[in-house]
């Protein structure tokens, strides 16, 4: 294996074009399953593998069957959620890409009646498996309403 510092190679990234769209559409799907709490429509994104990471404020989750049973409880206690993406910016390396963007999320709580308001930051690596395109490792932060500053950043 060559190292591309020594050799001077690098790989450059799809910044457009079909396999942008593509992960595009997918996060597309992804946000419409959240918001309609359509889990099987959601997981059908995942990476379904024990390499499967998820970072949140939650904690970490390692390995698809411990992501999903976070994910499983989490939306059982929600009476609604919806979620919304902003500006994404994806960059395609042959078989994995990597989205990031600024998020939001609204819901109510079941047990409480309680407005869930949050919003941060998220970067996304995908893996194509088999020509699909699903979400491997998935780390949201969480930032200070009000404080994005993505969607001005000249790309």
């Amino acid at each position: 294996m060559q190292n591309t510092a020594a050799t001077g190679k690098t790989t450059k990234p799809e910044i457009a074009g079909p396999e942008v769209d593509a992960v595009l559409r997918i996060m597309d799907a992804m946000e419409k399953a959240w918001s309609d709490k359509d889990l099987p429509e959601l997981f059908s994104h995942y990476w379904h593998n024990d390499g499967f990471v998820l970072f949140t404020s939650r904690g970490a989750y390692y390995g698809w069957e411990s992501a999903k049973e976070m994910l499983e409880r989490y939306f059982d206690n929600l009476e609604e959620i919806t979620l919304n993406f902003g500006p994404r910016k994806i960059r395609v390396f042959g078989d994995v890409a990597t989205a990031v963007y600024e998020w939001r999320t609204d819901g109510r709580s079941k047990l409480n009646g309680t407005r869930l308001l949050r919003e941060g930051y998220g970067t996304d690596v995908f893996l194509r498996d088999q020509g699909t395109w699903k979400l491997y490792h998935n780390h949201a932060s969480l930032a200070p309403p009000g404080t994005s500053h993505m969607q001005d950043h000249p790309w």
